[in-house]
């Protein structure tokens, strides 16, 4: 549910601020709201240290430390970090600048200018010439000396001709001098690369204060709070204010848990009012926290007077998870990834994140059971290859395999559309609920008989036949269309209620078709992965027939890897989608809420601490 919220006023004398503000901080249930937000800024200094401490951090925690731990303070080590990360993006640019040119000098082999301006020096001139192949017998000179072979027949030669009697051939031409030479640039590439190895070293040696950066990271962080909640009051010669939102149950005891810091401060606490809007804070059912880690990926929060919708959430999207991958096999590589990887998980996004993919995972892996799929292997693939036993296994917890296609495919697409009709009624249904006795709670029973009645419209257009469609079907859907707009704005003018209503009812009536329709997806795209399941399989085993298993399991596993990589993106192409669009748009979830972030500080860290 989401949590009633009180708004507090807090008043102290004004050499108290800082005081009180580090109760409140040690409390940590007030959600300071700035009086004027353009002030409620951190310091420059501080704000431009955070950004230094955290791009520090970000670069040495993925570096295994090694070497000895530098005399630094945190803030030094996070500026030489950046310093030596720029050089090495620098460097590495150089490099691979260099490794173009020695490709485009490996024509001249190891000459050195310096060679040539020697020869020069002493009077003899070496000259280049790209020329045909056909033309090196005729060629006369002092010297010549093919240098290399070029492409179209051609050849790259050095003529020394002091006395005059070499004559080009025709579509020769000269080649200038290069302005440096390989072995020169395979000599900086070298110093280079000894400089990124140095640099790298480096950066071990500055890992080692990872933990450092981190905690002082969290000071300034701690300390551009303190800064924004400071500048979010109101100051004056006598007297400090502040303004905030704290949960209505502990909204009560904050002036006892104030005095009992020894803070004398006076605290009003005062009701929501219509027109303010409170931060969001949910309180879970224990059963529904693994949604928690979608919500928190997503970013979204409903309004403070909207909905708490994460329980059908949290029965719907590892439903939808489940049809749109479809796969038994894939299910329980889900499953044991989350099991197996559960710590590293936790401590990485948190244990909802943890919760939700072994959900997933055993939803799909019910699912597919269901089906009879198991990486793309059913029991008419068993029965083709001989394995009549292992198919009659899978046939008897299979409720849902058909062996006809097109009646399995029609079977689970009347699935998909009933699981949407229900998922869009469930929607309209607790919209009734909260809103009972309120008369609009009528108009969301209307829309339900809509629903209902569209789905049966649907059902006849693609399963029975327009052509058997009962006439009652018709007006069902008009008095349920005069029923929505006659309750959604119970207004007193009898004439205004149905204007306004049916104005904001055409719409959504037109959209309930689509809405439904959309849960199409669930069978088009577990169909689609069972599909790109099977092809892998029957490439793999082509490759294997002609050559060995060893040619064609690598097939077959990167198909399955690629396979479960587009069942991921496709649960948030899809079934997110089904829940933040279609599903919120009926319950009437806009998601303009914003985090409830009580202003809290670490009681182990001080203001204003020096370097660690």
């Amino acid at each position: 549910m989401i949590v009633p919220m009180s708004k507090v006023y807090i008043v102290t004398q004004s050499h108290n601020r800082d005081r009180l503000l580090d109760a409140l901080g040690q409390l940590g249930v007030v959600h300071v709201e700035p009086v004027v937000p353009e002030k409620a800024t951190a310091k420059e200094l501080t704000i431009r240290e955070i950004s230094t401490l955290s791009h520090a951090l970000q670069i040495l925690q993925q570096i295994e430390p090694s070497g000895d731990t530098p005399d630094l303070s945190a803030l030094e080590a996070a500026k030489e970090a950046l310093s030596i990360q720029k050089a090495i993006a620098d460097e590495e640019d150089r490099l691979n600048t260099l490794y173009r040119k020695a490709d485009q000098l490996t024509t001249w082999g190891d000459v050195e200018l310096e060679q040539l301006e020697q020869l020069r020096s002493a009077g003899i001139e070496v000259k280049f010439f790209s020329v045909a192949q056909k033309d090196l017998p005729a060629l006369e000179a002092e010297c010549i000396e093919t240098v290399a072979e070029l492409p179209g027949r051609g050849a790259m030669i050095a003529v020394i001709d002091r006395t005059g009697k070499f004559q080009a051939p025709e579509g020769a031409r000269e080649i200038r001098w290069p302005a440096t030479d390989l072995p020169t640039v395979r000599k900086e590439a070298a110093e280079v690369d000894a400089s990124l190895k140095r640099h790298h070293e480096r950066l071990a040696e500055l890992a080692n204060l990872v933990e450092a950066i981190r905690h002082q990271l969290k000071q300034r962080q701690i300390e551009a709070d303190f800064c924004v909640v400071q500048n979010s009051g109101l100051s004056g010669d006598a007297l400090f204010a502040l303004q905030g939102w704290v949960p209505s149950h502990k909204a009560e005891s904050l002036s006892e848990n104030l005095s009992e810091r020894n803070m004398t401060a006076a605290v009003e606490v005062v009701s929501a009012q219509e027109q303010e809007q409170p931060p969001t804070l949910i309180e879970y059912p224990r059963w529904a926290r693994p949604i928690k880690a979608l919500f928190d990926m997503l970013g979204t929060l409903p309004g403070y007077r909207e909905y708490d919708v994460s329980p059908f959430f949290m029965v719907a999207l590892p439903l939808f998870a489940a049809m749109l991958i479809g796969d038994a096999g894939y299910g329980a590589i889900l499953a044991c990834a989350g099991l197996a990887f559960y710590r590293r998980i936790v401590r990485a996004a948190g244990k909802p994140s943890a919760h939700l993919l072994i959900i997933f995972g055993l939803a799909t892996m019910l699912w597919g059971i269901l089906t009879a799929n198991y990486f793309g292997i059913t029991p008419q693939t068993l029965l083709d290859a001989g394995y009549e036993g292992a198919a009659n296994a899978m046939l008897a917890v299979a409720p849902l395999w058909r062996s006809d296609g097109e009646e399995a495919r029609a079977l689970i697409m009347k699935i998909s559309l009933l699981i949407g009709c229900a998922h869009l009624v469930a929607a309209h249904l607790h919209t009734a609920v909260k809103l009972f006795p309120d008369a609009r709670a009528y108009a969301q029973i209307a829309w339900m008989v809509i629903l209902v009645d569209m789905l049966v419209l649907i059902w006849h257009l693609m399963f029975i036949g327009v052509d058997r469609m009962p006439a009652a079907i018709g007006y069902v859907l008009l008095i349920g269309f005069v029923a929505a707009s006659w309750f959604t704005a119970p207004v007193s003018n009898p004439l205004k209620r149905f204007l306004i209503g049916l104005a904001s009812s055409i719409l959504p009536l037109l959209s309930t078709f689509s809405d439904i329709m959309s849960y199409i997806r669930l069978f088009a795209v577990g169909l689609a992965s069972y599909y790109i399941a099977s092809a892998f399989n029957g490439l793999g085993a082509k490759v294997a027939g002609s050559a060995t298993w060893i040619g064609g399991a690598p097939i077959v596993i990167f198909g399955h890897a690629l396979n479960i990589g587009l069942a991921a993106i496709a649960i948030f192409a899809h079934g997110v989608r089904l829940n933040m669009l279609e599903f919120s748009n009926n319950v009437g979830v806009k998601w303009a809420g914003y985090a409830y972030r009580p202003f809290t500080k670490d009681k182990e860290i001080s203001i204003g601490e020096n370097e660690l």
